[in-house]
C-alpha cells in the first residue's frame, strides 16, 4: 500500500508555527531548501539549535504525519 501526503506551506507573514514546535522551513538561500527547524522569540533555527538568517525564512509547514523526531 502507497500512502502519500500533501505538504502546505504557509508564508510566514500569514502565520508563524508555536514557539519551539519543530516544523519544515522553505530557506530558499541554502543549497537543500528545506530544512527540520522550529521558530522562537522572534528567531528561526535548525533542528539542531543554529540560528537561520533573518528574513530568508519564506514559509513553513507542519511535520509529515509519517515523521517523527
Amino acid at each position: 500500500m502507497q500512502r502519500t501526503e500533501t505538504i502546505i506551506w504557509i508564508p510566514v507573514g500569514e502565520r508563524l508555527p508555536d514557539d519551539e514546535t519543530t516544523v519544515l522551513v522553505d530557506h530558499p538561500a541554502f543549497d537543500e531548501p528545506v530544512w527540520l527547524g522550529y521558530h522562537c522569540d522572534g528567531m528561526w533555527f535548525t533542528v539542531d539549535g543554529n540560528p537561520l538568517p533573518a528574513g530568508l525564512v519564506k514559509g513553513w509547514s507542519d511535520m509529515p504525519m509519517g515523521m517523527s523526531i
